[in-house]
């Protein structure tokens, strides 16, 4: 399984009782977070950006927006 795969996946899961910002947020950090991972540039900025999601709604990305990121991930 491919680092993009492992990442959607374990965002996917977070959102499968339904859309929740601060709830990706938290799984963003712990995905960054995690020592066993070793990310590409691509998925570190794309990390960076959903951790930011519960700074403001400036930061926020639709839930279309969302699931558009996991599909062009895997």
């Amino acid at each position: 399984m491919s680092m993009e795969d492992i990442v959607a996946d374990r965002l996917g899961r977070v959102v499968a009782d339904g859309f929740d910002i601060f709830k990706i947020s938290k799984e963003a950090l712990d995905i960054y977070q995690d020592p066993k991972l070793s990310l590409t540039k691509a998925l570190d900025i794309a990390l960076l950006s959903l951790m930011a999601m519960v700074e403001g709604p400036e930061f926020e990305v639709t839930e279309k927006e969302f699931y558009d990121f996991l599909s062009d991930t895997r």
